[in-house]
């Protein structure tokens, strides 16, 4: 079963998007695929387990939730963190197996724990989201410097070009390919523009 965690440079950078076209995609091409959301703060309002499933038709579910609309740390004392490596690992029958965090590979889930741990722990390769911006390129770079040095395994970029507002940030995809050996391995707006998988 390939597993992979989808985190982003940032919050609201498109990933439960991208979560939904990569889940449809896979389905669409015959994959079984199971898609969890460990933490989902601000549900019901916001349900990206429920976006997921309407995108794709994959099997969706959310771990935990909090009303508020604020970070994980903040909405929890202490996360489950063992309970959630136990739920995830435990996931079989499935060809893909897809985890999207709750905003970046370096939110806290709580004061012991922060996304990445939960990452490492289950042993998924990260894909990260990165909004075609000014500034993007250094947050990507960074992304997989800091995922490399923890001894998580980089799948690679999900360049959102709905962000895209100048010919300039065009470049972004080239830069990233020149300096990461070609990591770009998926573009996307509306629908996926390029797929490298």
């Amino acid at each position: 079963m390939k597993k992979i965690y989808i985190t982003g440079t940032d919050t609201e950078v498109g990933k439960t998007y991208f979560s939904g076209l990569l889940c449809r995609h896979l389905v669409q091409s015959g994959k079984k695929v199971c898609y969890i959301k460990p933490v989902q703060t601000g549900y019901p309002a916001d349900d990206d387990a429920k976006t997921v499933q309407e995108m794709s038709g994959a099997d969706c579910r959310v771990l935990y939730t909090a009303e508020p609309p604020v970070a994980p740390y903040i909405a929890f004392e202490q996360f489950p963190f063992e309970e959630t490596v136990e739920t995830i690992n435990s996931v079989s029958g499935y060809d893909w197996l897809i985890v999207e965090g709750a905003g970046g590979i370096m939110v806290p889930l709580d004061d012991d724990y922060m996304n990445y741990h939960l990452a490492k722990e289950c042993g998924l390769s990260c894909i990260v989201v990165v909004p075609s911006r000014l500034g993007c390129v250094n947050h990507a770079l960074l992304n997989k410097h800091f995922l490399e040095a923890e001894g998580i395994n980089f799948e690679g970029f999900a360049v959102n070009n709905h962000y895209v507002t100048t010919k300039f940030d065009n470049f972004n995809i080239s830069m990233l390919n020149d300096l990461t050996a070609h990591s770009v391995r998926y573009v996307f707006s509306k629908d996926f523009e390029y797929i490298n998988d």
